[in-house]
């Protein structure tokens, strides 16, 4: 059996993590966990929110707190970090 090799094109990687389809679907995710966690918020609370950067060489994206009800929330209860889990 011959044995096949592979030669990476490490440029081709590099444009796929910096495009903009990859950039909306990790921003995606973060903004189905956020929306997860504020499944359980009063409606008073701004809650969780998303947002996405683009690091040195791939966009990464975070769910997060924006009050002092939602850092509350998720230090008593983990609300955002068991949205993660589901």
């Amino acid at each position: 059996m011959a044995l096949e090799r592979i030669e990476w094109n490490n440029q081709g990687f590099r444009d796929l993590l910096q495009s903009s389809e990859v950039e909306q679907l990790v921003r995606g995710k973060a903004e189905t966990i956020a929306d997860r966690a504020n499944a359980g918020l009063s409606e008073e609370s701004e809650g969780f929110r998303a947002h996405s950067i683009k690091a040195s060489s791939r966009y990464i994206a975070f769910a997060g707190t924006t009050d002092e009800a939602s850092v509350r929330a998720e230090s008593e209860n983990k609300v955002l970090s068991r949205a993660v889990g589901v």
